[in-house]
């Protein structure tokens, strides 16, 4: 990265495209010597740190009310938990004790004691309690810059188009340096659903994580992160500057606002046939009113960011508010509410998940839901009162057998009885439907689609879990593609399944928002597609290129295939031939 052209693969943690030259900022290590303070001095030392933690917490506070402007409330959230952090009197009291009772200098004994807290949260393998040891850390250093005179210690001054790269960068840090416009993030530490992506993606702010990358890097590099795929280009080409830079305009938030100047919405094939687009939504967001507006659905809405970043499940009425705010928002528009989806690399409350060494094959998406009835039991219930618009639905994490289905079904069953009971209303017919996310599930969708009222296909795990990939990891990165003729084979098992029982089924993973895929997807008899609101625009321009006969067609040729790069090349030709308005052959 230092010199030449390179390329790397990351882990996408926020959409978009960011290009500019790089920024390389580090906290540096903070290195407290180690002080005997005289007794006369002891009572000093601890005015100091009163005053340095005093100095944190306003600090905090303040960035938790520009927080509150810029971002969705519940995500400004995140900063309650670091106040309380600064401001908790045990482990205070704790320093206070050990300045006294060994007579050293406060910095020295507040800095051993964090430390002391945060090494096994960091050792530890759940997500949870290493988001823990950032924030824990994150707080620390507000204060051991104060107690050293120092104050704020990321003052960094930056030109526009500059993109960030660092080892890791706290929530506060992200809305500071996007404030001073900085434009991306290049990070070593993290994940998808650590506080820094969330406030990331709420902002709107591309960010990818590769590991390491903060050894690797200098300042004023030109460099290009992309956060749909997390490809990083060091010193790119000419060509490749040009090419992002066209897919960047295309992708940017402004083609949010051009959603407004479609035509015709919903979007309609060339020969009049009505299509489904929709958007996937984990966080309120500005492009909320937007979709709303043009009566876009949402297909895919995921309520596990109130649970990720409070690290326990919220009460009924806390979800019911959020629920009701949704459902409201989009009064015209069907939504389609998933429960919870956690476990693997979503963060959990300790102590209410169990460690696991093979977690993306252990207790994830509905199962640990079905494990606590009464948590679920609060989510349905919520998601229920919240229904009386009549516009929500239930969608269900990674179902992979039709018994979990059931269960499910019962306990929502139970809820609506306990609301009747209460003669509190909700929508007597709302629908419950599955996300098809692993094999089992899509060979038996004939089965399941008896059952169900809609069917939604989680291309991003069923292609996990088809190839035994995983998306995140670069080693194996050539492995895993939604393009693969076995992953195809079982989309449209599951889609042929839901054509015979008269289901509605739609996909909602990253290959939903696919250009090249598109035809195919509409041939096989898709529904809806739900997509991230950026690719938007396109794909419903797309739409009113396509003859709805002629994507048929393309299904037969496509099917017969027997490896990605077949598939690749018949899709590729296909779009060549749309866009020099050729007969496909």
């Amino acid at each position: 990265m230092r010199t030449g052209r390179r390329t790397f693969k990351g882990q996408p943690i926020s959409p978009g495209i960011a290009m500019g030259r790089t920024r390389v900022i580090l906290p540096g290590d903070i290195k407290i010597a180690e002080v005997v303070v005289a007794p006369s001095r002891v009572n000093d030392e601890i005015e100091a740190l009163e005053r340095a933690v005093a100095a944190a917490l306003e600090e905090l506070r303040a960035i938790r009310t520009t927080a509150g402007k810029k971002v969705a409330g519940p995500v400004a959230k995140i900063f309650d938990a670091q106040v309380l952090i600064a401001g908790d009197y045990e482990f205070l009291k704790q320093v206070k004790e050990q300045i006294t009772s060994q007579r050293r200098n406060a910095g020295f004994v507040y800095n051993s004691l964090v430390e002391r807290t945060t090494v096994p949260l960091r050792m530890s393998r759940d997500p949870y309690m290493q988001q823990m040891a950032l924030d824990i850390e994150a707080v620390s250093r507000k204060v051991l810059s104060h107690l050293q005179g120092s104050g704020e210690l990321s003052q960094a001054n930056f030109q526009p188009d500059t993109v960030l790269v660092g080892k890791m960068f706290t929530p506060g840090d992200v809305l500071s340096y996007r404030h001073r416009k900085a434009v991306g993030f290049l990070v070593g530490e993290g994940g998808r659903n650590s506080h820094m992506a969330l406030i990331a993606r709420s902002l709107m702010v591309p960010a990818v994580v590769v590991e390491d990358i903060w050894t690797q890097a200098c300042d004023d590099c030109p460099i290009i992160i992309d956060g749909n795929t997390g490809v990083v280009i060091a010193h790119p080409t000419e060509a490749e500057w040009t090419e992002y830079q066209k897919l960047r305009k295309r992708q940017g938030p402004a083609t949010i606002l051009r959603i407004k100047k479609l035509s015709t919405i919903p979007p309609k094939t060339k020969d009049g046939k009505p299509f489904k687009i929709a958007a996937n939504l984990e966080l309120p967001g500005p492009m909320d009113e937007i979709l709303a507006e043009q009566r876009f659905p949402v297909g895919l809405y995921r309520t596990e960011f109130m649970y990720l970043e409070a690290g326990t499940f919220p009460d009924e009425e806390a979800q019911y508010q959020h629920y009701a705010a949704i459902a409201e928002t989009f009064a015209h528009s069907e939504v389609i509410l998933r429960t919870f989806d956690i476990g693997s690399d979503k963060m959990h409350p300790s102590g209410q998940m169990p460690h696991e060494d093979n977690p993306a094959l252990g207790f994830r998406g509905i199962r640990p839901m079905l494990a606590m009835p009464e948590v679920f039991k609060d989510q349905l219930r919520a998601m229920l009162r919240a229904s009386v618009r009549k516009n929500l639905k239930i969608m269900l994490p990674m179902v992979s057998d039709l018994a979990e289905f059931e269960k499910a079904r019962k306990l929502l069953g139970q809820v609506m009885l306990e609301l009747r009971r209460d003669r509190i209303p909700f929508d007597e017919n709302i629908q419950l439907g599955i996300m098809v996310e692993v094999p089992s599930a899509a060979l038996t969708a004939d089965c399941l689609a008896e059952k169900v009222d809609f069917m939604s296909i989680g291309t991003n795990d069923l292609t996990q879990y088809t190839l035994s990939a995983d998306r995140s990891n670069g080693r194996v990165a050539d492995i895993y593609s939604p393009y693969h003729p076995s992953v195809l084979h079982l989309i449209k098992l599951t889609v042929d399944a839901c054509k015979k029982r008269r289901k509605p089924v739609s996909i909602c993973g990253e290959v939903a928002g696919d250009q090249l895929a598109l035809p195919l997807f509409m041939g096989m008899g898709v529904d809806q597609l739900s997509m991230s609101p950026v690719k938007i625009f396109d794909m419903c321009r797309l739409v009113k290129q396509l003859d709805s006969e002629l994507v048929r067609l393309l299904v037969g040729s496509v099917m017969s295939s027997s490896s990605v790069a077949a598939v690749t090349r018949k899709l590729q030709s296909f779009r060549d031939a749309l866009e020099q308005k050729q007969p496909f052959r």
